[in-house]
Parts: structure tokens; sequence; C-alpha cells
């Protein structure tokens, strides 16, 4: 989803590129606000002309993402596929539906990435949030089915009342994408954070797991910060895209079963070795909430934390 892990390294919101002392090598770091959120890649290599080429492929391969996968953009390939109910797939484009397929099914459909009516019909997306009545309710949960996604040859087809949203996967996705060209130059250090969704590339440059922090989701700062390497971490919260009624909170996350937002939860934390499977658990996992949760991680053995309220006080569970 969109995100909220913070690593302890500050975020900035435009493109910079600059190097700074590091042990034998020098540091590199590329940012700029893309995918739908800020990103951030900070990574380690004695070669400053490798470094520029590989900042440069890194920049390319964002806005690639982004012109296939950004919802918002009517310039977007996603766009015109949600507009026209088919569209041309490349490789790795019917690679990440397959991964999408795998992830809504292992969840027994709670990841969805044809949720988009029920967003609209909750008011997320022209940010009038307000509760639906339960018959526009059951009208948008008729138009979401992740199993009707079809693709054949080189060709995706939709249902011509589907509407889809890969916000809930694409930045991770895209961590992994960042992650490949970093290995490709060989580069051994890095740390790639798009939009808060987190994949380290070994360990830092002083032989050291990166350190991410994670947010608090009831106030400023981090709760908590916890070590990665070569592996990746994300993070979904009640916290960014939410709107209060009867001071009850209702967040973007929607559950498909019941067309209503996932409202036993406030931040889910998931461990994996790629990004974009992690995106998609987080979401899954906000919505079946601390126990079901839980027993779902343990059973596909991955590693969570998740932070509820109850009774107004803030708990943490983890599993491993």
């Amino acid at each position: 989803m969109r995100k909220n892990i913070l690593p302890v390294f500050y975020l900035l919101f435009y493109l910079l590129f600059f190097m700074t002392s590091c042990a034998q090598k020098k540091e590199f770091t590329y940012t700029n606000f893309i995918m739908g959120g800020p990103c951030e890649i900070t990574y380690s290599c004695s070669n400053a002309g490798l470094a520029s080429q590989t900042a440069a492929e890194i920049d390319e391969e964002l806005r690639y993402l982004d012109s296939l996968y950004n919802f918002f953009s009517p310039q977007s390939w996603l766009s015109a596929l949600n507009k026209n109910k088919k569209a041309r797939v490349d490789r790795d484009m019917a690679d990440l539906f397959t991964l999408c397929d795998s992830i809504s099914r292992l969840t027994g459909g709670i990841f969805d990435i044809s949720v988009a009516p029920l967003l609209e019909a909750w008011g997320f997306y022209s940010g009038k949030q307000a509760m639906p009545s339960d018959a526009a309710i059951a009208a948008a949960r008729r138009r979401v089915n992740f199993r009707a996604i079809m693709i054949r040859g080189d060709s995706i087809f939709i249902p011509q009342d589907m509407v889809l949203d890969l916000g809930g996967i694409a930045q991770g996705y895209a961590a992994d994408r960042v992650g490949k060209i970093i290995r490709k130059y060989g580069i051994l250090s890095a740390i790639i954070n798009i939009g808060g969704d987190v994949l380290a590339v070994g360990q830092s440059p002083y032989d050291r797991p990166w350190h991410v922090g994670i947010k608090n989701p009831r106030a400023a700062g981090t709760i908590e910060s916890v070590e990665l390497a070569d592996s990746a971490v994300t993070t979904s919260g009640d916290y960014e895209k939410y709107f209060m009624i009867n001071g009850r909170r209702y967040p973007h996350i929607i559950d498909p079963r019941t067309g209503c937002p996932a409202m036993h939860f406030a931040s889910v934390t998931i461990f994996a070795r790629e990004c974009a499977f992690a995106d998609g658990i987080d979401t899954a996992v906000a919505v079946m909430g601390p126990e079901d949760g839980l027993k779902f991680l343990d059973s596909i053995h991955i590693k969570g934390i998740i932070y509820y309220e109850e009774n107004g006080a803030l708990k943490r569970v983890t599993n491993r």
C-alpha cells in the first residue's frame, strides 16, 4: 500500500545525487518523488562513473514503471487498460500480474488488485470520504474479482465493469526492480526505499545490518527500529489515508469480502526476501487483524509485527 516505514536517513522530495566519504568506498544517494511517494536509494561504490550510470538507470526504470502503473495518471498504461479493458503485456508485466494472482489466492482473495470500485465508493479517490450505503457497497463488491483478470498470450483482459489499482504492490515491485539494477552493477551494499517499502542489498557499508525505523501509528516519529540485511520490510498503516466518523477510524485498506475498511489494526510490518511479496502480504494481514494475521503468517513462515488498539491503548504482537 501507500506507505509508512521510515529509514534512519531523511527522505528528500526532489532529485538529488551526491556522494560522501564512507570507508574505502563512497556513498551515493538517489532521491526523487515518484511511484506515488518519496523514494531514496543509497548505495556504496568505489567508481564514480559506475555510480552515475547506476543512478541514471534507476531513474529511467522508476519513470518507466510510473508510466505503467500510476493509477492517477490519465496517460499511464494502467489507465489505458482500465479504459479499454484490454492491453498488451510484456513478460515482466505478465510476471507482476501473476504475482498478484498468487498473493490473492494465497490470502483467499483478501489481497485483490480489482478493489478500486470499493475505494471509489468510500470516496478515497475523490477525497470526499463518507460511509456509502449498503446498496452502493454491494454494487461495488460485484465488480471486484481478481479471478476475472485474464492473460492470454501477450494481452491482458478485464471485464467491462472492472477497474484495477496496483497501489498495494507497485512500490514494493519497484523496489525489487531497483534492487536488480543495483546487483547488476556489482554493488554489494544498498538500501532502497520506495514510498516506505524498503529493500536492503547486503549489509550497510560498516558490515552491519541496516537499521530501519517503523513509524509510530499514533504519534510522531518511530515506534521501534528493526535490522535488515539482504531482505525486505514493508508496512501498511491505518494512519495515512483515513477518515473519522463518530470517533471511529476508517482507513483506505478495504476488505473485499465485506466491502468495508479494515478496522482491527494500526500497522502491519512484514519481513520477506522480496519487497513486492511483502507489500501484498502486509495489506492482507491488515485486513485479517492480529489473531488471524499471525496464524496466517505462521502458515507461510513469514515474520510480521502487528500494532493494534485495544481499549484506547496500542498493543504489539509478533509471531517470530
